[in-house]
């Protein structure tokens, strides 16, 4: 009789229990994709890409890009992003068919990071980023880029924007260590999911001379991020180094804070910058003050707005 209850048992938690591969809760962790010394720089950019409505089988979406590469410099890594969300056929989730072409030519996609809701109700779609390698671009050159749904059935889907990484060499730039990662973790602290569990945590790996170290820049990307209708106060937070909260009256926090700026490293609220035309919001601040030797680590936690966490960039150069 007890192994017919414990069956029982094991079977009703296999019903209820919400599987931790797709979630609101903070359950993909993003990819560390590039890591390296090098002289010169990155850019990131959504040329004139906004949210595109419901993109119906042969529906184009396309975006342009102005003069992306410096003058004398080389592309050593490059990136395209298709930021794209509710995925569907009908009410079935299903994965988006996309042709993706820069200048007419078709691109390799290298990655698709995905993610959804996690249990079954109305309207748990997918949600992702597809990853294009990049042609060779020539310094100045302007870039053209063409999203297509070549879907056979009815499914469909909406782009929030197209994104363009670029990480460059340039003999005349200074030096500068580069930790790139990308993927897809959406986050929405509602349904059960606290902010605590929508808190996603990135750690760039490796060694700094902080001895040597003249500035860092901290660079995030997140779809959905910064723009709510309901405009709550305090609806998202980036945390460097932070180590967890200290258990202190606020104020008495923001004095120690003052004082010893790197102590416990730093948070900010309401970080992104998004609306309703540009969706995918992003955030771009200095924290050399917070900068730590190795295990540099971010957090980025929902409170409400409703977001997918897919970029990450440090930049840090040397003097």
């Amino acid at each position: 009789m007890r192994s017919h209850n414990l069956a029982l048992v094991l079977f009703l938690l296999s019903v209820v229990v919400v599987p931790a591969s797709a979630t609101y809760a903070a359950d993909h962790p993003l990819t560390p994709v590039y890591a390296e010394t090098v002289h010169g720089g990155y850019l990131y950019t959504l040329g004139n890409s906004t949210y595109s409505g419901t993109l119906e089988p042969g529906a184009t979406y396309t975006v342009a890009y102005e003069g992306l590469l410096p003058e004398g410099a080389e592309v050593g890594f490059a990136r395209l992003y298709l930021y794209w969300a509710w995925s569907k056929d009908g009410q079935a989730a299903v994965y988006p068919a996309v042709d993706v072409a820069a200048d007419g030519t078709s691109l390799e996609r290298v990655a698709r990071y995905t993610d959804s809701k996690g249990f079954v109700s109305k309207n748990d779609f997918f949600s992702g980023v597809d990853v294009y390698a990049l042609p060779d671009l020539a310094p100045g050159r302007p870039l053209t880029v063409t999203g297509t749904n070549s879907a056979e059935g009815n499914a469909t889907f909406v782009v929030q924007g197209a994104a363009v990484l670029l990480v460059y060499e340039d003999p005349a730039a200074p030096e500068k260590m580069l930790w790139v990662q990308e993927g897809a973790d959406l986050l929405y602290s509602n349904y059960g999911i606290t902010p605590e569990m929508a808190t996603a945590q990135t750690t760039f790996d490796g060694e700094i001379d902080m001895g040597r170290v003249k500035s860092a820049t901290l660079f995030l990307a997140a779809p959905s991020a910064g723009y709510t209708t309901a405009d709550l106060p305090e609806k998202n937070r980036i945390a460097m180094n932070r180590g967890g909260e200290s258990g202190l009256p606020s104020f008495i926090q923001s004095i120690i804070d003052l004082v010893f700026p790197s102590a416990n490293g730093k948070t900010w609220i309401d970080a992104f910058d998004a609306d309703e035309e540009r969706q995918v919001g992003t955030d771009r601040r200095d924290v050399t003050p917070w900068l730590r030797s190795s295990g540099n680590t971010v957090e980025v936690q929902d409170r409400g707005d409703y977001l997918q966490f897919t970029n990450a960039v440090l930049e840090v150069e040397m003097r």
